[in-house]
């Protein structure tokens, strides 16, 4: 299936889901379930593939890679422990495939399970504001099998996170961001230590009009520091990548407090600096979430 003909049934097919909010999906909001409560929720994304980054400029892929993508069906389960803690697990199943010369890789499966804990330990509903701290955990479950892990999104190694997460309602619009530290694991297949992440997001909802659309948009940064490889940093490794991405949530409220939820968008990389051995050149995402 060709890559347009994918992204044309991801938009069409949107999930209508039952929610308690619309919230953005690359930034990570504060918010919890009331104790007791479940929400899962399904996105499929879509990101394409053709050069890597060296210097800071574009250059081709390696190994002679002409074109990679990677295609998500990412469900995302949460639970309500308490109403000021929430535990959820993700469960990517990932499509990866990697063109070359001499003929196409095609691997498909599950992607690195992620554990998280987020705590809130702010909130005040008057002023529109919600504080909480993420914990996460993800652990090298996924299949990359035949490719270069660097081409398998979604896979490689262990990873253990803390994120600081705020919200903000105000000038009609309601305020996300979150930064965090992503601690690295070394990878089994290259035993290399790819370098930490610095993780910065900024987003907002803003209501169009009295309708039920939201126009949202993100900026999402992230610093990845050297590769090591026997404790010392590996040349042309590193980078600072920062994307925008915009999008828009269909939310239609009901007489009994739920709301009918669509969200799609798309993510694009603005500002390349550093060495980075593959970039997506851009990801689509559509999906829903239900709350029960």
């Amino acid at each position: 299936m060709k890559p347009s003909t994918v992204v044309a049934l991801v938009v069409i097919g949107l999930l209508y889901a039952v929610a308690a909010h619309a919230t953005p999906w690359f930034t990570q909001d504060p918010r919890t379930l009331p104790e007791g409560k479940w929400r899962v929720e399904e996105h499929v994304i879509y990101s394409s593939i053709d050069e890597g980054l060296a210097n800071g400029d574009a250059v081709p892929l390696p190994g002679g890679v002409t074109d990679a993508s990677a295609l998500t069906l990412h469900t995302r389960i949460r639970y309500g422990v308490r109403d000021d803690l929430t535990v959820f697990i993700d469960l990517p199943w990932v499509d990866k495939q990697v063109d070359t010369p001499s003929g196409d890789l095609d691997n498909d499966g599950l992607g690195d399970v992620q554990f998280v804990a987020k705590w809130k330990y702010h909130e005040d509903k008057e002023a529109g504001q919600r504080r909480a701290i993420a914990f996460t955990g993800k652990f090298e479950t996924g299949e990359h099998e035949g490719l270069s892990p660097l081409l398998a999104p979604g896979t490689g190694q262990n990873d253990y996170g803390l994120t600081h997460l705020w919200e903000w309602r105000h000038g009609g619009a309601t305020w996300y961001g979150n930064v965090g530290y992503i601690l690295k694991d070394e990878r089994a297949d290259t035993n290399v230590n790819p370098g930490d992440w610095l993780v910065m997001n900024l987003a907002a909802e803003h209501q169009i009009g009295d309708s039920p659309v939201n126009f949202v948009w993100e900026l999402n940064g992230r610093h990845e520091w050297h590769n090591r490889a026997a404790g010392l940093p590996v040349p042309n490794s590193g980078a600072t990548i920062v994307a925008l991405s915009p999008g828009f949530q269909y939310v239609s409220k009901k007489p009994n407090g739920r709301t009918i939820a669509l969200e799609a968008g798309v993510q694009v990389p603005f500002f390349k600096h550093g060495d980075l051995p593959a970039l997506p050149d851009y990801t689509v995402y559509a999906g829903g979430y239900a709350i029960f």
